[in-house]
């Protein structure tokens, strides 16, 4: 090859060089040393600017470990995969709404958290990736709330309220079959029949202690059993919750 094939060689790789400089000049810029907004030096940094970008180990190329993917509709997100390639931590900002999930071998859900409208809330599953386990607080008032699943389906809630705490044991359909309930001048246990209506009432909030109280399947009370005045008293109405007897006796 004489010297001037060569050059002409040269040329084309460096014009091929050039092209190729020019199209990552697209993505990535350089910024030299110098001072920053405050007037401190500051050090040389590269900006990358693209919609996905992944690492890999040089062994295996094509085997992705970190994958970073942003878009101005959905937000950001930070894919960590394991050894099978599959995502095991996922951070995302989808619609201003900041989460982080784990994910177990088989790709299912391990535990999420996640910010929305200023509201925590930690969500643990299980193997399957259904819900057994959501953590909240709510409000401005900052009021926690625990929920107990099995498998996705609702089983029991401890939250705070306003004038104390409450505990309540549902079924699949979420309303409360057993309700238990703690304020400043008593406390409530509260058992629900299918249709929604208190069956049994034990409350501390009687005239003098506590009472029970046994409703019929109208909702109306049956058995009244409290303290008076005088002692203890049992009192047992009719139907339409009229008393037609009581021990002891009263008008």
């Amino acid at each position: 090859m004489n010297a001037e094939s060569e050059i002409a060689g040269l040329k084309q790789e460096v014009t091929r060089l050039r092209r190729e400089m020019d199209e990552l000049k697209q993505f990535i810029r350089y910024n030299p040393p110098g001072a920053g907004d405050d007037g401190k030096p500051e050090a040389a940094y590269i900006t990358i600017r693209c919609a996905i970008f992944t690492l890999a180990h040089p062994a295996h190329p094509d085997h992705s470990l970190i994958n970073i993917m942003g878009s101005r509709d959905k937000g950001a997100f930070l894919s960590l995969m394991g050894p099978d390639g599959k995502t095991q931590v996922l951070l995302q900002v989808e619609k201003d709404v900041p989460e982080v999930s784990l994910f177990g071998k088989d790709g299912q859900y391990g535990a999420t958290l996640r910010l929305e409208n200023g509201e925590p809330e930690l969500g643990l599953h299980g193997r399957k990736g259904r819900l057994g386990v959501m953590l909240r607080v709510q409000g401005d008032e900052e009021r926690g709330q625990v929920g107990v699943c099995e498998a996705g389906k609702p089983r029991a809630v401890m939250q705070a309220r306003d004038t104390g705490g409450g505990v309540s044991v549902v079924h699949d359909d979420g309303h409360a079959r057993v309700t238990m309930t703690s304020e400043v001048a008593s406390g409530d246990l509260m058992v629900v029949t299918p249709d929604m209506k208190v069956g049994v009432k034990i409350s501390s909030n009687g005239q003098e202690g506590g009472f029970i109280t046994v409703n019929r399947s109208n909702g109306r009370p049956g058995i009244i059993l409290s303290n008076i005045a005088t002692g203890g008293a049992v009192i047992v109405n009719n139907a339409h919750g009229k008393r037609i007897a009581s021990l002891p006796p009263t008008d």
